[in-house]
């Protein structure tokens, strides 16, 4: 739940990057992980992923990063908007009019000036300097943010999905950490806890689940893997598409087999005369796209045999990605 500071020029950055809704490598997110965006205590990146069209993709933290990469790791996920505003005012569902909702309906959204009033919130808001005399300066509502908003696709056609992030659960229920913090850093909020009601009351409000996830619920094994993996996942590649599915195939036979992966891959490589490094991208690469399956649980070493999946990481969190 990323903190923009509320000024007009902000807000004027804001509508330039997100009123009009863009896709794939076009989308443009509202906060941006740089310094003079991001919060000054976060762990900002910039992400390129190839399932996204290797736009920029913007986490303001940590707990994010890793979050987002399980997210792009989910074979069902064919999109995501981070840092994705929250419309003051009612609109149509992000889903609407989009080819792969083709002849679908839709909840719309109510904005979120409705929500809070109903849920006794001040909603946020900004002068417009547009005249002469301060007196007669417009107020505008200054919008909310989300973390990150899933689409996914399933049997019955695509769906939303709302992911708030933090980094431990109960942290969903404090206010974040401050210079000065309060004697009590234990205590629930209810100023935070509201927050969370009215971003839970918008997506709600048309028809779209929230699922809060905290990074203290991941394994700490499987986020190092997914970030190893994903940094090869653009690595590019030289051998035809032949070659690519000689390898993968080779390196599907070895898994399980007592031999460490740096020398299956040299191997790989004498014989079908590809370099080593480019073996070894391509089997993070079909790890991270899930034509091999070996087990994510346990940290994945080069001098270290490959272990096959015992449990499939989407299996056990299926339930974060439900409809």
């Amino acid at each position: 739940m990323a903190q923009f500071k509320i000024t007009e020029s902000r807000l004027r950055t804001i509508k330039k990057r997100q009123w009009i809704d863009r896709w794939g490598s076009s989308y443009i997110a509202a906060i941006w992980a740089v310094p003079q965006e991001a919060p000054g205590i976060s762990t900002p990146s910039i992400l390129r992923p190839l399932k996204l069209g290797q736009r920029e993709f913007h986490t303001l933290s940590a707990a994010e990063t890793f979050i987002a990469l399980l997210c792009l790791h989910h074979p069902l996920v064919w999109e995501i908007h981070e840092q994705r505003i929250m419309y003051p005012m009612p609109r149509a569902h992000f889903l609407y009019g989009h080819p792969r909702a083709s002849g679908l309906s839709f909840a719309p959204f109510l904005g979120t000036i409705e929500i809070a009033d109903q849920l006794g919130m001040t909603h946020p808001k900004v002068r417009l300097r547009t005249g002469s005399k301060p007196v007669d300066w417009p107020i505008a509502p200054f919008p909310y943010f989300s973390d990150l908003v899933l689409f996914l696709e399933d049997s019955d056609g695509p769906f939303a999905l709302n992911v708030p992030v933090k980094n431990k659960f109960a942290d969903f229920r404090r206010k974040g950490p401050k210079k000065k913090p309060a004697l009590r850093a234990d205590a629930d909020d209810p100023s935070t806890i509201a927050r969370q009601k009215l971003e839970e009351c918008y997506y709600s409000s048309a028809r779209v689940r929230t699922q809060p996830i905290a990074r203290s619920d991941l394994p700490n094994d499987l986020c190092w893997n997914l970030r190893e993996l994903f940094l090869d996942d653009a690595y590019p590649v030289k051998a035809t598409g032949a070659q690519r599915e000689d390898i993968v195939e080779t390196l599907r036979n070895a898994i399980g087999m007592d031999l460490p992966a740096n020398l299956v891959a040299r191997k790989i490589a004498v014989q079908s005369k590809v370099e080593a490094r480019e073996v070894t991208a391509i089997l993070r690469q079909s790890i991270w796209r899930r034509e091999l399956r070996v087990d994510l649980f346990r940290t994945i070493l080069m001098d270290k045999p490959l272990h096959p999946e015992v449990l499939d990481v989407f299996v056990h969190f299926a339930d974060w990605f439900r409809r």
